[in-house]
């Protein structure tokens, strides 16, 4: 009589090649907080979104994030997210515009941090304060 594989060793085989399918996926890792090491201003993720089957959101690693604040005629920051598509930028507290492809009004309040992550899309993509 031959060895016969115990159901169990089945089950834990396809439990353990469908989790390692699902982590070559990925998914995007939108819990940053741990990468953030600015006191104050502004912070966030920038995400190079899709809307076809089978797409994944991907970090839209290397994108310009700028700063501007009223009266100025140039940037008053500029920022480049890193690999992860995680940006972050130290600022006094105040009224600034914070754009990309797209552009959103921030007020940075006294001794904190503001979130703001973009997705790209039509239109230059959208902002998000989550």
């Amino acid at each position: 009589m031959g060895t016969r594989v115990a159901p169990f060793g089945r089950i834990m085989r396809s439990a353990v090649l469908l989790i390692a399918v699902l982590g070559a996926c990925g998914g995007l890792d939108r819990d940053i907080e741990d990468q953030v090491t600015i006191d104050q201003g502004v912070y966030g993720l920038l995400i190079s979104g899709c809307d076809t089957s089978g797409c994944h959101d991907q970090p839209a690693a290397g994108e310009q994030v700028m700063v501007f604040a009223p009266g100025e005629d140039h940037a008053h920051s500029v920022t480049t997210a890193d690999d992860d598509g995680v940006y972050q930028i130290d600022l006094e507290d105040g009224d600034y515009t914070l754009c990309t492809y797209s552009c959103v009004p921030i007020s940075v309040p006294a001794a904190t941090k503001i979130r703001a992550d973009w997705t790209s899309g039509p239109g230059g993509g959208q902002w998000q304060m989550p």
